[in-house]
């Protein structure tokens, strides 16, 4: 029918739960095979200070670790892109798939997940840090100890709670830790983690779309506004 009516298609590479967030009126899960590997090791999800998980998506600790059935999370969304090419591939050859957006993190926005609803977050609250997942610890430890500061391998005791404002904390306030050595280390950490996690997924997405007349497209998380990267 698209094909016949001269129309275009523009696809999704969704690896995000849908359901539980501002504007969301249906509820899409993460896999079902992917639930169950969480429940038995649910270091795979996001995790704030307090241990609360967020199965919105799957932590950025697991990008180079073999935890989902033998395969890391970028092999597994790389596997998902690349058989998807395979199968519609009359669809790309033919010019009817014209675009392709690409999931990044939840809601398919490159951000942390740090100020879901569902664990009472309400507007304009600052949000919290999701770093305390056992991978994404590990990280920090590693990079912590290779500056030479293994006491720094923790999160911001702090920085308040979903609901604070910048003000009432002693991490984001006027002054406050985030401009310190320690907190310079931390911020530049936590950013680095996600610009990384950003460029494996759409390194991944351009070998798998290779060859094709695409145009992808990507959000940033504070804007709807999408970013188009020409394949």
């Amino acid at each position: 029918m698209v094909r016949e009516l001269k129309l275009k298609l523009q696809v999704v590479m969704s690896f995000h739960e849908c359901g539980g967030n501002v504007g969301d009126d249906v509820c899409i899960p993460l896999p079902h095979w992917v639930a169950e590997i969480g429940r038995s090791n649910p270091d795979i999800f996001f995790t704030d200070r307090e241990g609360r998980r967020n199965s919105e998506c799957l932590s950025w600790g697991i990008d180079k670790e073999r935890v989902l059935r033998g395969r890391t999370a970028v092999e597994v969304y790389f596997d998902y892109m690349r058989s998807f090419r395979a199968e519609f591939d009359e669809f790309f050859v033919d010019g009817i798939i014209s675009m392709v957006e690409v999931g990044l993190g939840p809601c398919g926005e490159l951000r942390y997940p740090s100020f879901p609803v569902k664990h009472g977050w309400r507007y304009p609250g600052i949000g919290e840090f999701q770093c305390y997942d056992q991978y994404l610890l590990k990280s920090l430890k590693k990079t912590a100890e290779a500056r030479g500061h293994p006491f720094w391998a923790r999160g911001p005791d702090n920085a308040g709670f979903y609901n604070s404002q910048p003000p009432e904390t002693g991490f984001f306030c006027e002054g406050g830790d985030y401009d310190g050595y320690y907190g310079r280390f931390f911020l530049n950490w936590y950013t680095r983690i996600l610009v990384d996690h950003g460029d494996r997924v759409l390194s991944l997405a351009k070998l798998a779309f290779e060859g094709t007349q695409i145009a992808v497209k990507v959000f940033i998380g504070g804007t709807r506004q999408p970013v188009m990267l020409l394949n």
